[in-house]
């Protein structure tokens, strides 16, 4: 994920609420001289103004070769539509009067046996689908997902000329080779917090309360993703304290689709993926996806989750999005590569630096090198002058020159 090594300067005041760490690392733009005056110049030894640049652009180079050959390792590797096949095949099932939730499956290798996990109300909604020939649906999936990543990468801000080597970020290639819905989530979530960006890189901030589209609209993004991934609640939660009649429309719009298809699956269908549920949370489960609250025995796991969606509904409103991504990832029971795309705003807010390294580790596509990319994230957003004070520390002690023998 490369970004520009220089400094994007805009004119005028940034935008309302926009936070001033996305362009911390860049250097300030010198005062206009007065009338007549001489412009100063930079008076540091050309070494010194290098090393303000150089690490910034080395980083990105590194950046941008470890997504794409991430992008590659993934394309070559990952099983093509997996997370479309399983629904689909889960819905032939159910048509053909068998079990959608194969407790099973909990037992099947990595693949396309691996456990079905959508709510009933989705099962009616695939059945049109498998009357298409499988290529078509395929297509069409693969150009919604992939118009929905360009969507969430345009809408923070990346140019036109990086997104491709954005979308090649593991947390982009395995979502969009693996045809999974959490790319659409992430648009909705993006949609619903930000506004069109301020420049390159540039991600601007959008309180809920100013409204700009209907409130159903805003409802409906928000609480799509807790609809089918029920551990997910934080954007519906930050939106409910924004904005409140927008995030109850749009429980009440799941709410009747749950409603209407509840003659058409049955109850029996909602116990089975409740069972369902419980077996996916079973820690024994080889392939349940990497946590922090994992870590954390009994009831603290679920408290820690639900102490994330609080947060969320505190955090303030010029870093609304970039806090409730950033919780959601830290509080998820599973995470897959995937899942960090909720983390792209708090990177897109942090130091220039920090975002890269960030890059490069959850690049690497290994569950360490995410979970220290995440913190890494985490610390830069949460205690900025703090991580400035240690990067300030640990530069002055590498300049300082050796004392005389």
């Amino acid at each position: 994920m490369a970004a520009p090594t220089g400094s994007s300067p805009v004119a005028g005041a940034p935008p309302r609420g926009y936070s001033d760490r996305v362009v911390a690392d860049e250097p300030a733009l010198p005062a206009e001289p007065a009338q007549g005056a001489p412009a100063s110049r930079d008076r540091r030894p050309l070494s010194a103004r290098l090393t303000a640049t150089a690490p910034v652009g080395a980083l990105a180079i590194v950046a941008a070769i470890v997504a794409v050959v991430g992008g590659v390792v993934v394309l070559l590797t990952h099983p093509l539509m997996v997370d479309l096949e399983i629904p689909l095949r889960a819905a032939e099932r159910w048509v053909g009067g068998g079990e959608p939730y194969l407790p099973s499956s909990f037992s099947a290798p990595e693949g396309y046996g691996l456990p079905f996990l959508y709510p009933p109300p989705v099962l009616p909604f695939l059945a049109p689908l498998l009357a298409l020939p499988r290529g078509v649906v395929v297509a069409a999936w693969l150009a919604a997902t992939l118009g929905a990543a360009v969507f969430v990468t345009r809408r923070l801000g990346v140019p036109w000329r990086a997104v491709p080597v954005v979308l090649c970020w593991v947390p982009f290639s395995e979502g969009l080779v693996g045809g999974n819905a959490q790319v659409l989530l992430v648009a909705g979530f993006v949609a619903v917090f930000f506004d069109t960006p301020a420049g390159p890189w540039r991600p601007v901030p959008r309180d809920p309360r100013d409204g700009g589209r209907p409130a159903i609209a805003d409802g409906v993004f928000a609480t799509i993703t807790p609809a089918l991934k029920l551990t997910q609640p934080h954007a519906w939660a930050a939106l409910l304290r924004r904005r409140p009649a927008a995030a109850l429309l749009g429980l009440c719009v799941v709410a009747a689709v749950a409603i209407a298809t509840l003659p058409l699956v049955g109850v029996g269908a909602w116990r089975a993926w409740i069972e369902q549920l419980g077996r996916a949370a079973d820690p024994a489960w080889a392939l349940r996806g990497s946590s922090l609250v994992q870590l954390l025995p009994g009831l603290l796991s679920p408290a820690a989750t639900a102490l994330t969606v609080v947060l969320a509904m505190l955090a303030p409103t010029r870093r609304l999005g970039a806090t409730a991504g950033l919780l959601l990832v830290l509080g998820a029971p599973s995470l897959r590569s995937y899942g960090a795309l909720f983390l792209l705003p708090a990177m897109l807010a942090v130091r220039r630096d920090v975002a890269l390294v960030a890059v490069i580790l959850i690049g690497t596509g290994v569950m360490a090198g995410m979970w220290a990319g995440i913190l890494l994230v985490t610390f830069a957003f949460a205690a900025p002058a703090r991580l400035d004070g240690i990067v300030g520390a640990i530069a002055g002690r590498r300049g300082r020159p050796a004392s005389a023998s």
